[in-house]
C-alpha cells in the first residue's frame, strides 16, 4: 500500500509537470507504461479486499447514528386520536338521576356541565398482509374513559382501550383456492367488541349520546384471543375468538365467553354483520340477596345483528337488533332476557353539513340491565358541520320516554340538549 501510494503520487506529479508543455514521445510511452502498471496493483488490491470481506475479517455494515436507526424502527407506525369536548343540558325536571340507575344515559349523564370527554391517542404498526406481525394500542382520558374501564362516576378516567398484537399467518401451502384467504388475521390482548352499530370513538358515531343498546344492552371491550379470515372468494368475513367475557381484563370466574362474527353484503351497497356471544359471566364472589351459591355461574347469551344500506352517494342507512339472555341471573334462578331495536339515518346536506336520525327501542324485561321493569323509547336528531379540516361540531337534541312514570326523576319523559366539538388528530 506505502509503494501503491509513492508510485500514485508520482504519476500525480508528473502529470501536473507535463500539464506546462507538450511532452515527448518517450515520456508519453513511459507515462502509459507506469499507468498501466498502477491498474494491475489496484486490481490485484481490490481483489483482496473482496476477499477479507467474504471471510468477515472486514466489518460489512454501513455506520449510522441513532437517531437515523431510531427514525427507520417508527417510521411505519401510524399514530391517531382525537379530542372530545361536550355541553349537555338536562331539561327535565328531575335531572338525571333516577332510582336504580342513570337512566341509560351512558357517556352523557351530567346535567348543565361542560366536561372534557375523551382524549384519546393510539399508536399501530400493521402485519403485512401477506404474513408478519404487528400491534395496536389505544390510550383513552376524559368522562367516557371511567364508564369503559367499569370505574363509574367516580372511578378513574384513564383507561387502556385496546392493547394487543396481531400475526398474519400465511395459508399459502393450501395453494391457490377460493375456498379461504390467503391469510389469516390473530390478535391477543384486549379489543373491542364485534357486537353493536356504535363504538366508543366518538368520531365514528353519527349522533353525540349513544344508544341505549351501547350502554345498556352490549359489552364493551374483550380481553383474549381473536381470529378473522374470509371465505368463499372473501364473500363471507369470519371471526372467531376467545375471551374473559364482558369488559373483564381479568376474568371473574372459571368459564370463557366465545365468540362469533360473521359479515357479508347480499347485494350492491347494502352489508350486513352477525355477532354471537355465549359463555359465563356471573361472578361466584358477589351473590344476589338470597342467593346460596347454587345460581352463580349462569352462562350469557347475546346475538346481535347490524344491517347497512348506502342508497345514494348522500343518504346512509342502519338498522340494529340486538338480543340477550342471561341465566339463573337472579336469586330466584330465573332466566332474564332483554331485547333492543335501533333505526339510523345520515343525509350529507352540503359538503360541511350533515344531519343524522336515530330511533331505538329498548325493553328490559326483568329489571336486569336498567333496574326498572320498563321499556324505553329515544328519538335523537343530530347537526353536524365540518367547522375546519380536522374539527367536527354537532348539535343535538334527544327526547327520552318510559311505560315507567317516574323513571326520569318525577316524570315519564326527559328531553336533553347537547353541543360538541371533536378535533381530529
Amino acid at each position: 500500500m506505502k509503494d501503491l501510494a509513492i508510485k500514485f503520487s508520482a504519476l500525480i506529479c508528473c502529470l501536473l509537470v507535463s500539464g506546462a508543455g507538450t511532452a515527448s514521445a518517450d515520456e508519453a510511452a513511459a507515462l502509459r507504461e507506469e499507468m498501466a502498471n498502477l491498474n494491475r496493483q489496484i486490481s490485484t488490491l481490490e481483489a483482496k479486499f473482496a476477499g477479507l470481506q467474504q471471510s468477515g475479517s472486514v466489518p460489512t455494515y454501513v455506520a449510522t447514528s441513532a437517531g437515523e436507526e431510531k427514525a427507520g424502527l417508527l417510521s411505519d407506525i401510524q399514530v391517531g386520536g382525537y379530542v372530545e369536548t361536550q355541553y349537555n343540558q338536562n331539561l327535565t325536571r328531575g335531572g338525571n338521576a333516577i332510582a336504580g340507575g342513570n337512566n341509560g344515559r351512558i357517556f352523557d349523564t351530567d346535567r348543565e356541565s361542560f366536561s372534557v370527554n375523551a382524549v384519546e391517542v393510539n399508536f399501530a404498526k400493521e402485519a403485512n398482509p401477506e404474513g408478519g406481525a404487528g400491534f395496536r394500542f389505544d390510550v383513552q382520558m376524559g368522562e367516557d374513559a371511567q364508564v369503559v374501564n367499569g370505574d363509574g362516576a367516580a372511578g378513574d378516567k384513564f383507561d387502556l382501550q385496546q392493547a394487543y398484537v396481531e400475526y398474519n399467518q400465511s395459508l399459502a401451502f393450501l395453494g391457490e383456492t377460493d375456498l379461504i384467504s390467503d391469510t389469516i388475521n390473530f390478535k391477543a390482548g384486549r379489543f373491542t367488541t364485534l357486537a353493536g352499530a356504535e363504538v366508543i370513538e366518538g368520531p365514528d358515531n353519527w349522533n353525540i349520546s349513544r344508544s341505549y343498546a351501547f350502554g345498556l344492552a352490549l359489552p364493551f371491550v374483550h380481553t383474549g384471543v381473536r381470529s378473522n379470515f374470509q371465505v368463499l372468494n372473501d364473500f363471507f368475513d369470519v371471526y372467531f375468538g376467545v375471551n374473559n367475557g364482558w369488559d373483564n381484563a381479568v376474568d371473574n370466574n372459571t368459564g370463557k365467553t366465545f365468540e362469533f362474527g360473521l359479515g357479508y353484503s347480499p347485494i350492491e351497497k347494502v352489508s350486513v354483520f352477525h355477532a354471537l356471544y355465549f359463555g359465563n359471566e356471573n361472578n361466584p364472589d358477589v351473590l344476589t340477596a338470597g342467593d346460596n351459591g347454587s345460581n352463580a355461574g349462569g352462562s350469557r347469551f347475546l346475538l346481535s345483528n347490524v344491517v347497512s344500506y348506502d342508497v345514494t352517494e348522500k343518504l346512509s342507512l342502519k338498522g340494529e337488533f340486538n338480543v340477550g339472555q342471561q341465566r339463573r341471573a337472579v336469586a330466584s334462578g330465573e332466566n332474564v332476557q332483554w331485547y333492543t331495536y335501533n333505526a339510523y339515518a345520515r343525509y350529507q346536506l352540503t359538503d360541511k353539513w350533515a344531519a343524522a336520525y336515530r330511533f331505538e327501542l329498548f325493553r328490559d324485561q326483568e329489571q336486569f340491565r336498567t333496574g326498572l321493569d320498563r321499556t324505553l323509547w329515544g328519538q335523537t336528531l343530530t347537526l353536524e358541520r365540518q367547522v375546519a379540516e380536522n374539527l367536527i361540531g354537532r348539535l343535538e337534541y334527544r327526547l327520552d320516554r318510559t311505560d315507567n312514570n317516574d323513571a326520569f326523576g318525577e316524570d315519564s319523559n326527559m328531553s336533553t340538549i347537547g353541543a360538541q366539538l371533536i378535533y381530529l388528530i
